[in-house]
């Protein structure tokens, strides 16, 4: 499980079965999940990807590095990040928001 030292507050999850992965790995984040990467409104951002036990990381990063989200939330996983997601039943997924660290983690639906 997750390591919530750093921490102050838990995590929220968001357990919704309408948040589904496209068939070409576009998800899309909602409002709550933009907030906690710390995104304006109508105005995309860049985050950093990364997999780490069975979920699917997202973080904020600079303006060059990282992958573009759009400013409706839409994001393309790559192959990594994307074949965490499809383990799902029908590629369903659940996100945690760590909003002191800034971070959003996609958990598939098992």
């Amino acid at each position: 499980m997750t390591d919530y030292k750093n921490a102050v507050e838990k995590p929220t999850a968001v357990k919704n079965r309408r948040l589904k992965m496209s068939p070409a790995g576009m998800v899309t984040l909602p409002v709550a999940a933009r907030k906690s990467l710390q995104m304006l409104k109508s105005q995309g951002a860049r985050v950093t990807v990364a997999v780490s036990n069975g979920a699917v990381t997202l973080a904020r990063a600079g303006e060059t590095g990282g992958f573009r989200v759009s400013a409706s939330g839409q994001l393309e996983l790559r192959e990594e990040a994307r074949a965490v997601l499809q383990l799902g039943k029908g590629c369903h997924y659940w996100i945690e928001l760590l909003d002191d660290l800034g971070q959003v983690k996609l958990h598939p639906f098992v």
